[in-house]
């Protein structure tokens, strides 16, 4: 697997190790800007980042697995500043994982680290193995998920994830589980109110992944190619 990371060496050193670890396959760290990867949003603060803009920037790693690990604050929708925001993504072979939230105890965008260490490299970590459970778990037992603003009525589709709270392959929609009258994860018909990445690292399983989930991992061989 190839990983492109802006200035983030360190990050990246560790999420390999760690999927190496997971999934079993080696990683290739290749440090580079990419600038002209992502559309500026100017009126949000962030940036636009698609799989097929990324791909489009990078096309001599255009037939590898391929993760990027970025600071920069990523939006996967250009219709709100507040709801559109996203930790990750997966989609066509690539995944990303950003930094730019995970610094602070809120949700706040920030480049400079304002929680323990550990904390910051375990929040990476899991939305690391998150993102490629997307392209390895084969599991058909996976609810289509939303982020739905309950004030204003907005969503933000999620794709696919595991029902089982304890499992890495459930989904996160902020730091800390939004209270109830700001907004849920709508997973399948069931509105959720436990959806924040620290909660879920308070339960997670210590083999990160529930039963039927692991049992849906097929790693496709191209990720070994580095």
């Amino acid at each position: 697997m190839i990983i492109v990371h802006e200035d983030m060496q360190r990050e990246a050193e560790v999420l390999a190790k760690e999927l190496r670890g997971v999934y079993g396959f080696e990683s290739k760290l290749i440090g580079r800007d990419l600038s002209g990867a992502f559309m500026d949003l100017s009126q949000f603060g962030g940036f636009f980042g698609s799989s097929s803009r990324i791909r489009g920037f990078l096309p001599e790693f255009d037939d590898r697995k391929m993760m990027v690990v970025t600071n920069r604050d990523v939006y996967a929708g250009t219709v709100s500043k507040d709801d559109d925001w996203i930790f990750g993504f997966c989609g066509n072979g690539l995944t990303l994982v950003s930094g730019a939230r995970m610094k602070r105890l809120d949700n706040l965008p920030s480049q400079t680290l304002e929680v323990p260490e550990g904390l910051y490299f375990k929040r990476l970590e899991t939305l690391a193995i998150h993102e490629v459970g997307h392209d390895v778990v084969d599991a058909n037992h996976h609810k289509l998920a939303h982020w739905v603003n309950a004030r204003t009525g907005h969503r933000l589709w999620l794709g696919p994830h595991c029902d089982d709270n304890t499992c890495v392959m459930y989904e996160v929609v902020d730091i800390r589980a939004p209270p109830e009258e700001e907004g849920h994860l709508l997973l399948g018909d069931e509105k959720k109110y436990d959806a924040g990445l620290d909660d879920v690292l308070e339960r997670i399983r210590p083999d990160w992944f529930c039963g039927r989930c692991r049992d849906a991992i097929k790693v496709d061989e191209v990720y070994r190619e580095s």
